[in-house]
């Protein structure tokens, strides 16, 4: 656990130095659209999903036989922040992705099939926001849910699915643009370190609740 936490402070220290070098020369000096009680909810979709690299049969396909017809969707995240201060905020989230894959095996089909239920806690560091921006960076460490298996030609389970590590931890760097004085488009960009090494980015909505 000591590693991740070092890990998802790394990343936030990295993302930060990213706005830094993004800063205006000249500070905004009106009313930022967010501000220390504010609080938000979010949902957005993003790529890339790489559950599929779970999917290999128990190692037997690789070896043995073929994999194709690889579908995936998510993920889909939710989020809810609360600003404790001007800059700072906590917040949960849940995210959610889908994966399967069919396989041929000395002639058999088979087909796995596997979802990802993450519960994680957010902090959140926004960085010189103004009356319609609202970049910030974040770091999300959860819990992940699984649920996996695999089938064969007659819809019986088949084969045991090993279940990849319980422990998520995503590193973002994002940015709102409000189009009034609640709603924001969003788009985040970053890294997964856990459960799988992955580049991502999202585009959602955001709505501010206060």
């Amino acid at each position: 656990m000591s590693c991740l936490v070092a890990v998802s402070i790394s990343g936030f220290s990295q993302n930060k130095k990213v706005l830094d070098n993004l800063k205006p020369k000249k500070a905004f000096e009106g009313t930022p659209i967010l501000s220390k009680n504010s609080s938000l909810i979010s949902l957005s979709i993003g790529t890339t999903n790489k559950l599929g690299d779970f999917l290999d049969y128990n190692g037997i396909s690789p070896v043995l036989g073929t994999r194709y017809d690889n579908k995936s969707f998510g993920p889909l995240m939710m989020d809810y922040e609360y600003l404790v201060n001007d800059n700072f905020g906590i917040g949960t989230s849940i995210l959610i992705a889908f994966a399967s894959s069919r396989y041929n095996t000395l002639g058999k089909e088979y087909t796995g099939d596997l979802a990802q239920y993450q519960i994680g806690i957010s902090s959140y560091y926004h960085y010189n926001p103004t009356d319609k921006l609202d970049p910030y960076v974040k770091t999300t460490v959860g819990i992940n849910l699984w649920d996996g298996k695999y089938k064969n030609a007659n819809d019986d389970n088949v084969g045991n699915f090993k279940k990849p590590t319980a422990f998520g931890l995503r590193s973002q760097i994002g940015i709102r643009y409000f189009l009034n004085e609640q709603i924001a488009v969003q788009g985040e960009g970053g890294l997964t370190f856990s459960p799988n090494f992955t580049a991502s980015a999202n585009i959602g909505l955001a709505y501010k609740l206060n």
